[in-house]
């Protein structure tokens, strides 16, 4: 279930690696389980082995308390329904620092009592991956909504197949792997080696990419 690199990292031409190793903490989205803890936790493995991975309860918690900490970095995916508000509202202490892609886990429909809930407990970046007849309860994360649906407070949810099984969740269907964008936003000041043209990074045909190799 480990990802891996199908392509060697890249760079843009005449210029070197970007270099994150200044990076002790990165900060994302929570509860242990979300789709931005795997990522995160791969991303730190590859570009700043001594930081640690902290989550939050939402986006918005996590940008903030990366403003306050220059060694530190916010993971956040793009589907975030709100990543530009994020982007704005630090516009004078954060900025965008790399991009790369990577599987989400199997995203699944699972219900709490094996039928076709009525009530599905949902983050509102995959809401549309639910029937249009069931209602929606709209929570933080997608692990999440497993939670709140084990609890009772919903009969079904959208979620990843790790928290499905941590919960003890019935199946009822799999969506699949999504491949996802996933962005890195760092303090302003940090100097890295290089700053790399996000240009000619898009024009070159090795880019970065996380691949699950899990089948369905």
């Amino acid at each position: 279930m480990d990802a891996h690199l199908e392509t060697p990292e890249y760079s843009a031409k005449g210029t070197a690696p970007l270099s994150f190793d200044w990076v002790r903490q990165v900060h994302t989205l929570g509860p242990t389980g979300t789709n931005c803890e795997r990522a995160a936790l791969r991303w730190a493995a590859r570009h700043c082995k001594n930081a640690e991975v902290f989550l939050h309860a939402t986006m918005e918690l996590a940008a903030e308390a990366v403003a306050k900490c220059r060694k530190s970095v916010l993971l956040s995916v793009v589907a975030y329904p709100h990543l530009h508000s994020i982007i704005y509202e630090h516009i004078g202490e954060l900025k965008l620092m790399d991009v790369f892609i990577m599987n989400t886990d199997n995203m699944v429909l699972a219900s709490s009592t094996g039928k076709t809930p009525k009530l599905c407990a949902t983050h509102p970046a995959p809401e549309k991956l639910i029937p249009a007849s069931i209602e929606r309860k709209f929570v933080t994360s997608n692990a999440q909504a497993a939670a709140v649906c084990a609890k009772g407070e919903a009969d079904g949810c959208i979620t990843t197949l790790c928290a499905a099984n941590e919960f003890s969740l019935t199946i009822l269907r799999k969506h699949g792997p999504v491949p996802m964008g996933f962005t890195i936003h760092g303090p302003l000041q940090a100097t890295p080696a290089s700053h790399p043209s996000f240009t000619s990074e898009f024009q070159n045909p090795n880019r970065r990419e996380f691949h699950d190799t899990e089948s369905l």
